[in-house]
């Protein structure tokens, strides 16, 4: 994990509120290292320094880095730095929703902390620091967690299809290869317009052991309709919503579908961080906009790379967690314990 070691206070302190008429509120100025620290380039450096970390896990490690190069000197103004900043990088991507989730849950850990912390603003401020290394730490461990909850399913003998490059998916596989001596199957979805990606993807499970089948996205219902073939999905999710949902590479729609006409258990394995706030209706739902439909007579035209879509709860048989398997309706009962209120 990439780790920051950049003193606390070694830049100038942000100014101090100006004094104000009694009665008025003071007015803060923003500081100017504030303004300066680039939170988009900060998160961008730790996803390509560490090829293990979750983009909500990114998010935070990114928030923690901005608390310890840039100084406040308040509550409040430690408070206004985080929420302009998680703002601002989650305005620098396609799709927000993974980076609300690593935002909103470090927000929420922050004022969980200050009500908690009594002393000077400095000692609550090194405290924060100190516990948000481990908060993140602890964030990317939740992997193993996932891993030992769900590598039981998979059984001797079995047939698993997955899909998308998920990491909780890879170890949870590479999990039940240990204790099986790779004594199953997997039927790889190769995704064309990622295909450097399922090629990775494909030679860590074959290295492992595993024997692996490759398919196009165009033969999953051939091959889930063939007897006996498939017994089970496994797939990732960028981000969880709090209806039970997720939001995943584009396909593990039309994937959930099929397991579901087939009657093939759909197990989504994700760590608790990607849990968001958020509540989908259908596909045109998602928060953000996509360019899916781009009608153009231009022969170079590409699909794009990181396109997702929403799978419904209805389809997912459950969800594996550090916290173990559970269904989805477990999302809303674990937002409802750390925000108190899925609207506050």
């Amino acid at each position: 994990m990439a780790t920051t070691d950049s003193a606390a206070g070694t830049a100038p302190h942000a100014a101090a509120a100006q004094e104000a008429p009694a009665g008025e509120l003071p007015i803060r100025r923003q500081s100017l290292s504030s303004t300066n620290f680039d939170i988009v380039s900060t998160y961008r450096n730790l996803l390509a320094s560490d090829p293990d970390l979750t983009k909500p896990v990114a998010a935070i490690e990114s928030l923690i880095v901005l608390l310890n190069t840039v100084p406040s000197t308040t509550v409040y103004e430690t408070l206004d730095t985080v929420k302009m900043h998680s703002d601002r990088l989650k305005a620098s991507v396609a799709n927000p929703v993974p980076l609300t989730a690593g935002t909103d849950l470090f927000l929420q850990y922050l004022v969980s902390s200050l009500k908690q912390q009594d002393g000077s603003f400095d000692a609550v401020r090194q405290h924060l620091l100190r516990n948000g290394r481990l908060f993140a730490a602890r964030a990317i461990a939740a992997r193993n967690g996932v891993a030992e909850a769900g590598w039981r399913f998979v059984g001797e003998g079995k047939c698993v299809l997955t899909h998308g490059a998920s990491r909780s998916v890879t170890g949870l596989l590479e999990r039940a290869s240990k204790s099986l001596n790779a004594k199953f199957r997997v039927v790889y979805v190769r995704d064309e317009a990622r295909g450097d990606e399922s090629d990775r993807v494909v030679k860590e499970l074959r290295q492992m052991g595993i024997p692996v089948a490759e398919i196009p996205e165009a033969a999953v219902a051939h091959v889930m309709g063939l007897l006996r073939q498939v017994h089970m999905v496994f797939v990732g999710a960028e981000a969880v919503t709090q209806n039970g949902g997720i939001i995943s590479r584009i396909g593990t729609y039309q994937i959930a579908q099929l397991a579901s006409k087939a009657k093939i258990p759909f197990y989504v394995a994700a760590e608790t961080h990607k849990f968001v706030r958020k509540f989908p209706l259908d596909q045109r739902d998602i928060g953000f906009k996509q360019e899916l439909l781009d009608f153009s007579t231009d022969v170079a035209s590409k699909q794009p790379r990181d396109a997702v879509d929403y799978t419904p709860p209805e389809l997912i048989t459950n969800l594996v967690t550090e916290n173990g398997v559970q269904l989805p309706g477990y999302v809303f009962e674990q937002l409802l314990d750390i925000y108190g209120s899925l609207n506050g």
